[in-house]
């Protein structure tokens, strides 16, 4: 299955390469996403870190082991101020380690945050079939292909929902069903 080739190559990034020790020495680090709920379509991993030891310094450190590591080729690190009033930091890079593109997300969260990220993807694993699980990843790989996943089109969250609550089986399903939720919405909020 591709998702398993995909995730042996994550784990080359995560372990092989370092960036789990790493990332063990500034905080507690919780892989979630994709990855988490074994469900990957492409080359990404989304990490979030408890921030309470965090520091711009760590980040300037951090930043150095990445450019030296990994050689992205694409790099973003920001410390900023979330909704609830907390610092928090991002790190996100693109690499070409392995020989394909990858993207890597690390976010500096407090844990409730990464809790609830935790259990959400628990949620989707532990209730999708492994039929669910293969449309999911089949939608994913097609809208990707298309260039159509993004957060401004389509959501790993869209995907999930029409999947499990719709029983949406295939690509087409999805884009028909999304559309036409796109124009019932389009519609209802002109009313």
């Amino acid at each position: 299955m591709k998702s398993d080739e995909i995730k042996e190559n994550a784990d080359r990034i995560l372990y092989e390469f370092g960036l789990i020790d790493k990332l063990k020495k500034i905080g507690n680090a919780h892989i979630v996403g994709s990855y988490r709920m074994d469900m990957m379509a492409w080359n990404d991993l989304d990490i979030d870190i408890e921030n309470q030891d965090m520091s711009q310094e760590k980040l300037y450190e951090l930043t150095a082991f990445i450019i030296e590591r990994f050689h992205p080729v694409w790099f973003e690190g920001k410390e900023e101020i979330n909704d609830k009033g907390q610092k928090v930091w991002f790190l996100g890079f693109e690499t070409m380690i392995t020989g394909k593109l990858w993207n890597v997300d690390l976010w500096f969260f407090d844990r409730d945050t990464i809790r609830d990220a935790e259990a959400y993807c628990n949620n989707i694993s532990m209730n999708t079939t492994p039929a669910q699980k293969d449309a999911i990843i089949d939608i994913k790989t097609e809208l990707i292909a298309r260039e159509l996943y993004s957060d401004d089109k389509y959501k790993s969250m869209d995907i999930y929902r029409a999947v499990m609550e719709h029983n949406v089986k295939t690509i087409e399903e999805f884009i028909r069903r999304q559309t036409n939720e796109h124009h019932n919405k389009t519609i209802s909020d002109t009313i």
